[in-house]
Formats: C-alpha cells, sequence, structure tokens
C-alpha cells in the first residue's frame, strides 16, 4: 500500500478531515485549518513528493508581518527559535512566517502515528511562539 494511502487510512480512522490535492508532479498534499486557542489560525500542510519518500510538513500563516522596518527583528526572531528548536524551523517570505519540518521515509512504510505526532510537535511550536510574532507585529 503506498505511503499516501496509509496516511488516508488513518485520518479516516481517526476521524479527521484534510483536503487531499494531487499535483501535476504527481506528488500529494492534505490540508486543513487550525485555529490556536489565542487567536489566530494557520493552515496545515502535510505534503509527499512523488515517490511518497519524503514529507513536508508545514504550518501557514503563523504571522503576516510586512512592515520593512521590522524585518531585520522578525529574522533575529526566527533565528533565535531556530536555534533553540531541534525539528520546528521557522522562515518568512515576502512578510509571512511559517514552521517546518521534513523528514525522509527511505523505501520504508509511513508510520502515520508518528507523522501526526511530528505535526502535533510543530503545530505546538508555532502556537507556542505566535504571540512573540503578533507582539512584533502590532509594537
Amino acid at each position: 500500500m503506498s505511503n499516501v494511502m496509509i496516511f488516508k487510512n488513518y485520518l479516516q480512522k481517526q476521524n479527521i478531515f484534510m483536503e487531499e490535492v494531487k499535483e501535476d508532479n504527481g506528488g500529494v498534499f492534505f490540508r486543513t485549518r487550525q485555529g490556536f486557542d489565542n487567536g489566530g489560525a494557520v493552515v496545515i500542510v502535510v505534503a509527499f513528493n512523488d515517490r511518497e519518500d519524503l514529507i513536508d510538513l508545514q504550518i501557514f500563516g503563523v504571522a503576516s508581518i510586512k512592515n520593512p522596518l521590522k524585518k531585520e527583528a522578525v529574522h533575529n526572531l526566527i533565528n533565535e527559535l531556530n536555534v533553540n528548536y531541534r525539528f520546528t524551523k521557522f522562515m518568512e517570505v515576502d512578510g509571512n512566517v511559517s514552521a517546518q519540518y521534513s523528514y525522509s521515509i527511505g523505501q520504508g512504510e509511513l508510520d502515520p502515528a508518528f507523522l501526526m505526532d511530528s505535526l502535533l510537535m510543530l503545530l505546538r511550536s508555532a502556537e507556542d511562539n505566535y504571540p512573540k510574532f503578533m507582539k512584533l507585529q502590532w509594537a
């Protein structure tokens, strides 16, 4: 069974809805929206490459800080967080802050529970640091 199907079946068994999107390059990704307890909402993405051996976990919309005068402060915060986190990596593109974690499963079979645990770890780190980004945005 393909790793995408293993993940899809796991989602169904856990009664979790994520929209499935098939890309032209053969990759498949799943996405959903999630709100934070302390405000804000993000888009969660689980992306499989075309060989289904590389998985990118992404949290989009952690913050949107477009003010060019705050860019250095945003990058300083991102650098600090990236030093402190082993797996979660924050990044900024055009003022939009996201969090990402990628891993390879090689030739093995996907462990969907581990994937979900990794996704929850990424989501928690994004939610824990959301107030820091909001403080920068509104300062």
